[in-house]
């Protein structure tokens, strides 16, 4: 599947933007998805100084930075997030929550990054345009009164993401064995869910059971899980290539 020829028409113009006046540019939150396909046409231009950042380290959702000459190196998620604490008067809204209450005030999904949750807190990223109207106006999540107030960035927490590492030997690094092997399937049945496109290899359906797969790929299986190829080992007396795997939990 082809990436969305308009995402990679308004990053363009993003760069051509940056270039042509040496300014600062960004996108919205972009889905992992999007910063996949935006690194694979933009990463590799001289032209271009290209960075993703969600406000926190080990973010999901991200903004694409184009960054002129002239800007220093660092993080750039200053320049246009702000992050919010929220606090539940009483019981634990879950994500699913927090995410309906921010729709429901008139806000859309890509002006909000991760929603990071504690017990009866939580930390929104949010883009600044929209700051105001979250601290104005969301006043309940679900059927809870909640207090907010605008924090800085480095106070909020990492999220914190479960996974486990497997380790496994495979024939070929074919999408069909490997995904196989890591989500403890028969090739067969990796196979199966692929050719159904149940199956996507960097955040994009995959319906060929040959495509080579490399260490940092990342592959899921609708109903099996989310993980990363994290690296290639050596092999084994039968020739068999050894790769470790971090599968999200």
């Amino acid at each position: 599947m082809a990436a969305d020829p308009e995402l990679i028409k308004r990053a363009e113009d993003l760069r051509n933007r940056c270039e042509l006046r040496s300014l600062l540019t960004h996108s919205l939150f972009l889905t992992p998805a999007e910063q996949y396909a935006l690194k694979k046409v933009f990463s590799n231009r001289a032209d271009t100084r290209l960075v993703f950042s969600g406000g926190v380290d080990g973010a999901d959702r991200c903004v694409a930075f184009f960054l002129p000459d002239w800007y220093p190196d660092k993080d750039p998620s200053g320049e246009c997030i702000k992050a919010v604490k929220i606090t539940a008067g009483f019981g634990q809204p879950g994500h699913r929550d927090y995410l309906g209450a921010v729709l429901a005030v008139g806000i859309k999904r890509e002006w909000i990054g991760d929603i990071i949750i504690d017990g009866q807190t939580a930390f929104l990223l949010c883009m600044d345009s929209v700051l105001d109207s979250i601290l104005l106006d969301l006043d309940h999540v679900g059927r809870f009164g909640v207090k907010r107030e605008e924090i800085s960035l480095s106070e909020v927490p990492a999220p914190v993401k479960k996974s486990k590492k497997v380790t496994f030997t495979v024939q070929s690094p074919r999408l069909d064995t490997v995904a196989g092997a890591m989500f403890g399937i028969s090739r067969s049945s990796a196979a199966r869910s692929i050719t159904e496109g149940l199956v996507s290899l960097n955040y994009t359906e995959c319906t060929d059971t040959d495509t080579r797969v490399c260490p940092g790929d990342t592959i899921s299986i609708r109903g099996k899980g989310k993980g990363v190829l994290a690296e290639e080992g050596g092999t084994s007396r039968k020739g068999r290539t050894f790769y470790t795997a971090e599968i999200y939990l």
